[in-house]
């Protein structure tokens, strides 16, 4: 009997030994991560799912908390992540404050039910295949880290991830303030060379990643757009957009820049036609426009590169027929000749506020935006734009 009981002691020490070693070796490291271990892992993490899901594009919210409100320890954790998935090269990182410029004007939250909306928003305007939202708990001497993956297709989550932080010394240092939030872009330097394209994929070759994309009136007229191979373009491939009937469509990008010496070039080819009765139906039209801004995001003018159907009563003194704008102090525009390919056509932004913009002071702009338009006058009446090598550069 005392062999079997020591038997049974020995037995049941040596699994209360192996219970204590288990945990010990399998369970401590989960618990006990120090911050940079956790953001490794959790990067690491979010590119393998986004690459075994086929998918290359994604757009990363600031993290916040349990209600989804942004927090500065989860806008921390956000940039810090962003900046490891970046690191690796393998995954298409959609620009932050593009991200936020979409949930703020579409007026979206990132928490409950409203995830799988925002995550269609933002697919469909900035061309991302996955959104990562992510969630910073807090307690007392650890913080939880939670991240989901939405497939921006569908809204639904396809991939979660979590780690808990407790190394001493971090949490506090992270509740202190070290988890600031990272400074508006407006007052980040800007730094570029003259080769740089200020623009974001101007040769589509990262299909529409880059391009915002807004709609009119959802109940006039169609569009279709396609990324499309074009040989004779450097970048091999041109944006194309076709717009039936009245309504619009467009595409555009924003960007800072240090004031008005670039050059503007695209190579494109446009056409436009009018409806069924010559005259009395309309027209498509096709824009490229630059917008000029100031540091406070004021626009200050505009340059427009137009091809539509002229009325043959233009010039006329005949009431309501259609006309272009005319130009102004603050607005200038170029007709371009239709079905002809233009290849790089280059514009000098500050000669042509100079001698075309008289109301702007060329010194004032800050930002420029490039945008892509095709819209129609009358239900029987289209526009087809098909656009590649989009460049601004510092001179």
């Amino acid at each position: 009997m005392a062999r079997k009981k020591s038997g049974f002691c020995r037995g049941w020490v040596g699994i209360l030994f192996f219970s204590l070693f288990f945990q010990a070796i399998f369970l401590s490291p989960a618990n006990s991560k120090s911050v940079d271990s956790a953001l490794e892992g959790l990067a690491f993490r979010v590119v393998e799912e986004i690459t075994k899901s086929n998918k290359q594009v994604l757009a990363l919210a600031d993290f916040g908390d349990l209600s989804g409100n942004p927090t500065e320890i989860g806008r921390f954790f956000s940039e810090e992540l962003l900046s490891r998935i970046e690191k690796g090269k393998r995954i298409i990182v959609v620009e932050r404050r593009d991200l936020k410029k979409v949930l703020e004007e579409l007026q979206l939250r990132l928490s409950g039910l409203s995830e799988g909306r925002s995550a269609k928003a933002v697919g469909a305007f900035l061309g991302a295949d996955v959104l990562c939202t992510g969630t910073v708990i807090l307690f007392a001497k650890s913080l939880k880290v939670n991240v989901r993956l939405i497939d921006t297709e569908t809204g639904e989550i396809f991939a979660t991830a979590g780690v808990i932080i407790d190394t001493p010394g971090e949490v506090e240092k992270l509740k202190s303030g070290i988890g600031s939030p990272p400074i508006p872009h407006s007052k980040q330097a800007i730094r570029y060379t003259g080769a740089e394209n200020l623009l974001t994929n101007g040769g589509f070759e990262k299909g529409y990643y880059g391009w915002k994309r807004s709609i009119g009136d959802l109940k006039r007229g169609s569009s279709q757009t396609e990324i499309i191979p074009m040989s004779h373009t450097k970048s091999g491939r041109a944006l194309r957009i076709r717009h039936a009937g009245e309504g619009h469509i467009q595409f555009h990008q924003q960007v800072p820049v240090l004031g008005p010496d670039l050059i503007f070039s695209a190579s494109f080819q446009s056409t436009t036609r009018e409806g069924m009765m010559v005259g009395f139906s309309g027209t498509g039209v096709v824009q490229i426009a630059l917008q000029y801004f100031d540091e406070k995001g004021n626009r200050l003018g505009e340059t427009v590169l137009v091809n539509y159907v002229k009325n043959p009563f233009a010039d006329t003194p005949l009431i309501g027929v259609p006309r272009r704008k005319p130009d102004s102090y603050q607005s200038h525009y170029i007709e371009f000749q239709r079905e002809k390919f233009h290849s790089a056509y280059s514009i000098d932004i500050h000669r042509e506020i100079e001698n075309n913009l008289l109301g702007i002071n060329p010194q004032s702009v800050r930002q420029v935006a490039v945008i892509l338009w095709c819209g129609a006058t009358h239900p029987q009446a289209a526009a087809e734009l098909i656009i590649s090598d989009i460049i601004l550069q510092q001179k």
